[in-house]
């Protein structure tokens, strides 16, 4: 990934933990810059491919199902968003992982700009099923709690010298 790409990766992804910190533990950057990336080794290259790294996966996944309201509403199990410059092309494991991962059920769009970013992920959240957003809404909750009961026991145990 380039340094356009990088930074708008990382506006992209401040907003969305911004816009919906209930789902920010669902939009995950696979690091995968392991096959071909040139300042990577060849010995953690290797590494990278035996634990899992696959050429061509999108830069973020959305791990929400969604409902397109198209006139045979689909269903799409996950958001796959590759990011590019303007000018910027797909390498081909690009495509090919694309064409399976759609084949698996699952949305796929090449971003060129924030703004597209912003439009394709609240058009995908917007067709998520009210009743999976509370779940997940409900989940944020559970987990936000228990990290701060967790680190009120931190405290505690540094106040009191334990």
């Amino acid at each position: 990934m380039n340094h356009e790409e990088s930074k708008l990766q990382q506006a992209c992804v401040s907003w969305f933990r911004a816009q919906y910190p209930q789902y920010a533990m669902l939009l995950v950057h696979p690091i995968n810059e392991g096959s071909g990336h040139t300042s990577i080794d060849r010995r953690r290259q290797g590494i990278h491919k035996a634990e899992g790294a696959v050429a061509g996966v999108p830069d973020l996944i959305l791990f929400m199902t969604s409902l397109c309201c198209s006139p045979e509403a689909i269903v799409y199990t996950c958001l796959g968003l590759e990011l590019k410059t303007k000018r910027g092309k797909q390498s081909q494991e690009q495509k090919d992982f694309q064409k399976m991962f759609e084949a698996a059920g699952n949305k796929y769009e090449v971003i060129r700009s924030f703004d597209e970013f912003k439009d394709t992920v609240n058009d995908y959240i917007g067709s998520v099923m009210e009743m999976d957003r509370r779940a997940i809404a409900a989940a944020h909750v559970e987990i936000t709690k228990a990290a701060e009961q967790r680190e009120k026991e931190k405290f505690y145990k540094i106040i009191n010298g334990k």
